[in-house]
């Protein structure tokens, strides 16, 4: 009896973040890329939409972990390929509550390449977004760009890896800036 009525909550809870997620796509479908697929995430408390193109590296995470590549070109022990990137979306580890008190701790356990500001526009808002850029740079294996940001009261990061020297280095980084730019808060 319990797991009948378990399964029904469950379902019930799904139906109701998939409305809401329906909403909120509507609300901001305007400045969404056609054919942009959408991702959420109730423990991160976002909605994100991706390139139709890259792939979701593990479906069913709680954080949006995307490549141009598909998952059966992964390298054993290195995820990147070369001529490949990813990008991730991911909620604060537990007890940081603030972008500095985040990138420093991320920062003591990697390189440092460069460090900076950067304000980006979004659709519909009329309040830019301010990011702080950390570029981390890895011996062993892809460097990583990351974002980190905060959207009504809540942090995330957004992390782009790909090989240093890359060609399509820009490239990726546009893709980077227009799936931040579709990140919303998912209401709770």
């Amino acid at each position: 009896m319990k797991t009948a009525l378990g399964c029904g909550s469950r379902r019930r809870s799904l139906g109701i973040l998939l409305v809401l997620a329906w909403f909120a796509g509507r609300a901001y479908g305007q400045h969404i890329p056609r054919g942009w697929r959408q991702f959420v995430s109730v423990k991160g408390g976002y909605i994100a939409y991706f390139p139709k193109s890259w792939h979701l590296l593990e479906p069913g995470l709680p954080t949006l972990d995307i490549a141009n590549f598909p998952p059966s070109r992964m390298v054993r022990a290195v995820v990147v390929p070369d001529g490949g990137a990813t990008i991730s979306i991911v909620p604060p580890p537990q007890g940081v509550t603030t972008i500095e008190q985040w990138v420093g701790r991320d920062s003591r356990v990697t390189r440092v390449q460069s460090r900076r500001s950067i304000t980006l526009q979004v659709p519909d808002s009329t309040e830019p977004l301010g990011i702080e850029e950390v570029i981390y740079l890895s011996t062993e294996g892809p460097d990583t760009v990351s974002w980190y940001f905060g959207i009504s009261g809540r942090l995330l990061v957004a992390n782009l890896s790909y090989w240093f020297g890359d060609p399509n280095a820009t490239k990726f980084r546009e893709v980077l800036r227009e799936v931040v730019q579709t990140v919303r808060p998912l209401e709770r």
